[in-house]
């Protein structure tokens, strides 16, 4: 198997070598980034990645995906890439190929040959990346052109619970069976501390000029955005006469003292939301009440538990939140954000402890 993916979006480079920085096997070459089973070449306008090991494919595919709010809502967003996709692989029977596609386009069985479309989708309540794949099989085996097309637009956080669906896996286990286990394991989302607010160009500016770290223009996002450390963001983007704030945090101890000052004195801030999605998370009713203190809900698919933090489960879509919210008007509010990012990691694990 071989797998090529191309993107021309460089936003994601620092996110992309940040990731492959933790990674065994580390090593440059030029413009090359190397780790084990994995190669990125980086150019002046493109990120050019190469595997031959599915699982990697699986980690990075997901990573090239953006969230940005909509054309013509602000209010609202979705998730975008431009990243394709040529994959080369062993091919699986004809008739197993057959029963996934979509379109035919041409068959020849005493030669080993078929052309066609498939089409793979996820979805996320309103908003949804479909998959499609231009797929040719010949002389056992099989090549496929892949990329991802976003339909509607929803919350964002709903746009992140999309993301933590997006499976390569999925795809390319319709025509190869070099990919044989499913991801079928607890899929847990970041827990995320997050807010946004609309404010001035006055706010804006002044926050802006006393910020001491990097400061970016997105192009492609047409925002600005001040970077914390590489598991923290605030993002500027301008709509309207107005300018929207948003926040976006991975870890409490980015919000410091003079950070909290700065949010609530100049931008006015006013909460923090935790938030985490835990998906394909399989759990039968005795294990979340007797063993985990959920209680079941009027609503027939949902079981909840209250509690410094409330954590739903939908027993049908097996899919796991945890949501908080902290009031950054209240005494020792930078301490309760710590202390709910604290309970809800450990919650977390005790989840995945009875699974």
């Amino acid at each position: 198997m071989r797998i090529e993916i191309l993107t021309r979006n460089m936003d994601k480079k620092p996110a992309l070598l940040t990731f492959l920085a933790e990674q065994p096997g580390l090593c440059t070459r030029g413009n090359e980034i190397l780790v084990d089973g994995l190669q990125m070449t980086v150019g002046q306008s493109y990120i050019y990645i190469t595997t031959r090991q599915w699982e990697w494919g699986e980690k990075i595919v997901p990573r090239l995906f953006s969230i940005v709010p909509h054309a013509y809502s602000s209010s609202y967003y979705e998730p975008v890439t431009d990243q394709k996709i040529l994959v080369t692989a062993i091919a699986r029977p004809l008739p197993e190929i057959m029963e996934r596609l979509t379109l035919l386009e041409h068959l020849d069985l005493e030669a080993e040959e078929l052309a066609g479309q498939f089409q793979v989708q996820w979805q996320s309540r309103d908003v949804a990346v479909s998959c499609p794949v231009s797929l040719m099989v010949q002389g056992g085996i099989a090549t496929a052109k892949i990329k991802f097309t976003t339909h509607f637009r929803d919350a964002e956080h709903h746009c992140r619970q999309l993301l933590n669906k997006i499976s390569l896996a999925e795809v390319l286990r319709v025509f190869t069976p070099e990919v044989t286990a499913p991801r079928e394991e607890p899929l847990v989302g970041v827990l995320t501390i997050s807010t946004r607010k609309v404010v001035t160009p006055e706010c804006c500016a002044e926050f802006l000029n006393h910020f001491q770290g990097q400061t970016l223009y997105l192009e492609q996002q047409d925002a600005l955005r001040a970077f914390f450390d590489p598991a923290g963001h605030i993002t500027f983007r301008q709509t309207a006469q107005k300018i929207e704030a948003e926040l976006y945090l991975e870890k409490p101890e980015v919000l410091t003292e003079e950070l909290y000052k700065q949010l609530t004195a100049t931008l006015g801030f006013t909460d923090l939301t935790l938030h985490r999605t835990i998906d394909k998370i399989s759990l039968e009713p005795h294990t979340l009440i007797k063993n985990l203190g959920f209680t079941k809900d009027h609503r027939f698919h949902l079981f909840t538990r209250p509690g410094t933090f409330l954590a739903s489960y939908n027993i049908k879509e097996r899919q796991m939140s945890l949501a908080a919210s902290v009031n950054l008007a209240e005494e020792g509010a930078v301490d309760r954000v710590v202390q709910l990012y604290r309970a809800m990691e450990c919650f977390t694990n005790r989840v995945l402890e009875n699974i």
